[in-house]
């Protein structure tokens, strides 16, 4: 059962980009020097995969039971 697509492409391009910056902090995080506080490493955690699947697949769970759409 295919899903409608409920994200832009402007859209698509900003999550796809937050994604790989938040794991690019991550990494920097981890590899060079401890600059996040838990917290926020605990929401990076949850945010990159979101970011990432909602930008590659373009349906996103939360705009569609807002009943919200970027795609035209």
């Amino acid at each position: 059962m295919a899903e409608t697509h409920n994200v832009g492409t402007v859209d698509r391009v900003a999550r796809l980009v937050l994604g790989f910056a938040c794991l690019g902090a991550l990494a920097y995080h981890f590899l060079r020097a401890p600059i996040l506080p838990l917290y926020a490493l605990i929401a990076l955690i949850i945010l990159i995969p979101f970011f990432l699947k909602t930008g590659a697949t373009r349906v996103c769970p939360v705009m569609k039971a807002m009943g919200v759409s970027t795609n035209r």
